[in-house]
């Protein structure tokens, strides 16, 4: 499992509903990915992320999409 994880940025969150700040972790291989908040994420506690993904993953191509690319000496301006 590859697993790939997102900046923090407002969304719902999977788990509980609400609307706060989250991120979003996904598996490349499957291309599931769960969106979760940190108040979820502190209950989740020492669960594996694979299994918080295998368990409430959706699968979601566009999560995995290229982003922003930085790279050294250039800025996002």
């Amino acid at each position: 499992m590859k697993i790939k994880l997102s900046a923090t940025f407002e969304g719902k969150c999977i788990l509980c509903g609400k609307d706060a700040i989250v991120f979003t972790a996904g598996d490349e291989d499957t291309k599931k990915a769960v969106t979760v908040c940190k108040e979820c994420a502190d209950k989740l506690g020492d669960t594996p992320l694979s299994d918080v993904i295998e368990k409430y993953g959706k699968t979601d191509s566009a999560a995995f999409e290229n982003g922003l690319k930085m790279e050294k000496g250039t800025s996002a301006s």
